[in-house]
């Protein structure tokens, strides 16, 4: 199967408005692989080529030999823009919904089984200051994670994003309690 990372295909300025209008192609299934190459984490969006719905997931174990071993598969609250997955496998984060960057499921973590852990949506995670201030607003989205560093902390615990002004959001992986925030 084919990974496909598409983050948005065009945007035009509305100069009066400051605004820019998004041009969404249909999502695609993806997949996203852990750093260490033990765990992918596989989307499937839709059948229709909508902006809306849910898709599903699936997190599989791989062997060296390239075979794979299901761990888990749901369907998800949203059809993620982005995912990282975590090294021993034990947690998937999603980023965003397609086409709908920077509002509800801005960020998402799955444990055990795929059961959500915590579902934030922007305002979650940032000011309403801050989001006006600082994240690049089109039509339908509201690109916070443009210019970030995602990663997970050395021992695997916690998920950190890095906003490209110098915010720094730590979540926590087993309860998603919003750890620090600057």
């Amino acid at each position: 199967m084919k990974s496909f990372l598409v983050f948005a295909a065009s945007a035009v300025v509305i100069a009066s408005m400051g605004v820019s209008a998004d041009s969404w192609p249909g999502s695609r299934p993806q997949v996203y692989v852990s750093a260490r190459g033990a765990h992918s984490f596989k989307t499937r969006p839709p059948q229709l080529a909508t902006w809306s719905g849910t898709s599903q997931g699936t997190l599989v174990t791989r062997a060296p030999d390239g075979s794979e071993t299901t761990m888990w598969t749901r369907e998800l609250v949203n059809i993620p823009v982005s995912a990282f997955v975590a090294d021993d496998g034990e947690y998937v984060v999603t980023f965003d919904t397609w086409a709908r960057l920077g509002y509800e499921h801005a960020l998402v973590i799955y444990g055990d089984r795929g059961a959500v852990i915590v579902d934030y949506d922007l305002e979650a995670l940032l000011s309403k200051d801050e989001i006006a201030a600082s994240v690049v607003h089109t039509m339908s989205a509201r690109r916070w994670l443009q210019g970030a560093n995602i990663a997970f902390d050395k021992g695997g615990h916690d998920i950190v994003v890095t906003l490209q002004w110098g915010r720094m959001i730590r979540i926590a992986l087993a309860t998603g309690k919003i750890e620090t925030a600057q």
